[in-house]
């Protein structure tokens, strides 16, 4: 077995590019010593950190800082490297993976070594169904883990898993937890978790903060920050005022805050290109939107620009095709859609709606949201479209009614680009797919484009599918949105798109 890595057969430097990571400036924590304080992902407290069970958005930032995987990001990047794991091969079909374990890697809080034993329990126990675990999609063709030695093992798949090496081995479902650990502490491991990263757990206040200390028996290279204190602020102009005050080292802040900041000496900001896709949507299954007339006409009404300038801060860059051109699959012909009202006036006189007609549009959540749709709704009346705005507590609820309306909506995804792809499919109308749309060409290239290894037909095929939505136009794409932090300018931070690798923090002396 080879010392090192070997994923040729995946393509894997194909497509792990620098997407999303920004870097800022070395420096200090708040303190000036070895204490990182910051404020949790959106200000949320943990709820579970069980990676087959986790739940909220901090969880994601502490288990890239507690667990080791086979293998990680590199700073600064997407590509891959040895994390646990000594040496990582796959067969030629895809459908095995063996793997050899480093000797000598400690669990936290003395629960000894890891052996190829806490890889099959840490795998195995997401695909179990009696678990019943979300991420079981995450390992979705994983057969079964065979230990092939102490440190030795296997990963058998019915079929190839296309996002093993983006979004499962090197994230959070792919993080090895102590079998003996979790055997001894059941339920509580949810909140007192065992791994073996650069930080252990240390404390946890509900709703104050959660406190990680850097394990001194880690195998890697030792992390800078001996201490990482995360608040739970959850309101963000609270958070921007403890940064003002000196009290945090690193928070998200709004994007109306972007031009203060950049202005200030003592602060830096960093723009993050957030894994998500805004869209402005219509139910495709009913008048006056099942005729595609109707939908490019609204698509040539519409100036993406204008509402990216006035709801979003002009913070982000428009993009109106799914993907971030950093993401394997971009459409690097993806048309930069130009406001047109005269030739949406033409559509839809063509489709008999010369005078316009009324509608709704259905927004809720985030101020931009409804930022977004005051701006639409300004644009449209240019063509005679007169729309009244309902806001709902909950979009989701409303939309799965699929009412006779638009609507603006954004969700939240990850680095593998078939997840992005996954909600327009004919299965999930009625339930995620708001625009009910259905293309069976688009469903058979998602599911060969998530069934392969071969990186150069998992972009052509994503490509196509992009395509056939500018076709039929079923929603328009906006932007990809942005996250922002800001940070104290003696502090270097890493970022994976909107994660925090807090592993990676840096200073100054």
């Amino acid at each position: 077995m080879k010392n090192n890595l070997n994923l040729k057969t995946f393509g894997i430097g194909i497509f792990l590019s620098t997407l999303l990571i920004v870097s800022g400036f070395v420096a200090l924590a708040a303190d000036g010593g070895d204490v990182l304080t910051v404020r949790a992902r959106k200000g949320n407290d943990i709820t579970n950190m069980d990676p087959a069970f986790h739940l909220g958005d901090e969880e994601y930032n502490i288990n890239l800082a507690i667990f080791s995987r086979l293998m990680k990001y590199k700073p600064g990047s997407q590509e891959l490297k040895l994390d646990a794991a000594k040496s990582v091969d796959v067969s030629e079909d895809g459908k095995t993976v063996t793997f050899e374990l480093k000797q000598g890697i400690q669990f936290h809080e003395g629960y000894g070594e890891m052996t190829a034993e806490d890889v099959k329990f840490s795998y195995e126990r997401i695909v179990d169904p009696e678990n019943d675990s979300p991420y079981k999609g995450e390992w979705e063709t994983l057969d079964h883990v065979e230990v092939t030695g102490k440190y030795t093992g296997k990963l058998v798949f019915s079929e190839p898993l296309a996002s093993l090496f983006t979004t499962t081995i090197p994230y959070t479902s792919g993080a090895i937890i102590s079998k003996k650990a979790y055997q001894e502490l059941g339920d509580e491991f949810s909140t007192h978790p065992i791994g073996s990263g650069p930080y252990r757990w240390k404390e946890w206040q509900p709703e104050q903060k959660i406190v990680l200390e850097r394990f001194e028996d880690y195998y890697g290279e030792k992390p800078e920050f001996k201490t990482i204190e995360i608040l739970t602020i959850e309101n963000t102009q609270s958070a921007e005022m403890a940064f003002d005050r000196g009290e945090i080292d690193d928070t998200s802040i709004s994007l109306s805050s972007v031009d203060r900041y950049r202005d200030k000496d003592n602060a830096v900001v960093h723009k993050l290109t957030n894994l998500r896709y805004h869209w402005v949507g219509f139910n495709t299954q009913a008048e006056p939107f099942n005729d595609i007339r109707v939908r490019k006409a609204i698509r040539y009404a519409i100036d993406s620009g204008e509402i990216v300038e006035g709801a979003y801060n002009d913070v982000p860059e428009v993009n109106n095709c799914m993907l971030p051109e950093q993401i394997v699959g971009s459409w690097d012909g993806c048309p930069d859609y130009q406001q047109d009202v005269e030739k949406a006036k033409e559509l839809l006189e063509d489709a008999g709606y010369a005078d316009g007609f009324e509608t709704t549009i259905i927004v809720g959540g985030p101020d931009y949201h409804s930022f977004s749709a005051q701006i639409i709704q300004q644009q449209l009346m240019q063509v005679g479209i007169d729309i009244r705005i309902k806001e709902v507590e909950n979009q989701y609820e409303t939309l799965n009614k699929l009412p006779a309306a638009m609507h603006y909506y954004s969700f939240s995804l990850n680095l593998n680009p078939g997840y992005w792809f996954e909600w327009f499919t004919c299965d999930q109308v009625g339930k995620w797919n708001v625009v009910a749309w259905c293309n069976e060409e688009y469903d058979e290239l998602l599911v060969e484009a998530n069934t392969t290894l071969d990186q150069e037909l998992r972009t052509k095929n994503f490509v196509k599918m992009q395509k056939l939505m500018h076709e039929e136009v079923p929603l328009v794409f906006v932007t990809n949105g942005a996250n922002v932090h800001v940070t104290k300018p003696t502090i270097e931070p890493s970022y994976l798109a909107q994660y925090a690798q807090y592993e990676y923090y840096e200073k100054k002396e």
